[in-house]
């Protein structure tokens, strides 16, 4: 179970670290996500098919020398301009017409999943739908699995995985694909750029390796 438990753990740390680089860039941001790099990289990541995407971005993060022109693009990609967001990073934009009350409807069912799941706040100052709302709750409860499989209550980790699993494919599954295609069309700097390839990568993973774990765990 503690190799369960380790991979729940980077599994939970990689969710929060890109979460975190997606949200409006601070300078105590910056420095979070390059504490959470040293964490990550010492989890033998290179196993991964995801590898080339996270060191790719490394070098971007490493390379950036001060957090200004972070803003102005965070601000040209996601924000909302005159001539419109070139990257919406809201599922309800992808999932739902925001005529007829749609996105609210969609926002208000997406909150009582969540609160489905235990989660009364996912500690993010973004909407409920938002992609760094999202990677946090992946990473929540990928860190509850972890706790379960340290407890040795591993019916509730593989209740927990099969959460991950409906999580992943009705939704980040879903959207990130759509998502990270619009980023890179706006142009993105190298940081967004590799950014979302990272994310795109590791969604994409993520979504078949937990479905895997699942599908084992029911035909046992």
């Amino acid at each position: 179970m503690t190799e369960w438990a380790d991979e729940a753990r980077t599994r939970q740390g990689l969710y929060r670290f890109i979460g975190v680089a997606l949200r409006p860039p601070e300078s105590e941001r910056l420095e979070a996500i390059a504490s959470a790099r040293e964490f990550l990289d010492g989890r033998d990541l290179d196993r991964h098919p995801y590898a080339l995407d996270w060191r790719r971005f490394c070098v971007e993060l490493g390379s950036v020398a001060s957090i200004g022109p972070l803003e102005v693009e965070y601000v040209r990609l996601f924000g909302v301009g005159m001539g419109g967001t070139p990257a919406m990073p809201t599922e309800s934009f992808y999932r739902v017409p925001a005529r007829d009350g749609g996105t609210a409807d969609f926002v208000s069912t997406l909150q009582r999943e969540y609160r489905s799941m235990g989660l009364v706040s996912v500690g993010s100052a973004e909407s409920p739908d938002h992609i760094s709302t999202e990677m946090e709750v992946m990473s929540y409860l990928c860190g509850a699995e972890a706790d379960s499989w340290e407890s040795a209550q591993s019916r509730l980790a593989e209740d927990t995985l099969a959460l991950e699993d409906r999580f992943l494919k009705g939704h980040l599954a879903v959207w990130v694909p759509a998502f990270a295609a619009r980023v890179r069309a706006a142009d993105a700097d190298a940081f967004y750029g590799r950014l979302v390839d990272l994310l795109h990568a590791y969604v994409v993973h993520e979504a078949d390796f937990v479905h895997s774990i699942v599908k084992r765990s029911v035909s046992k």
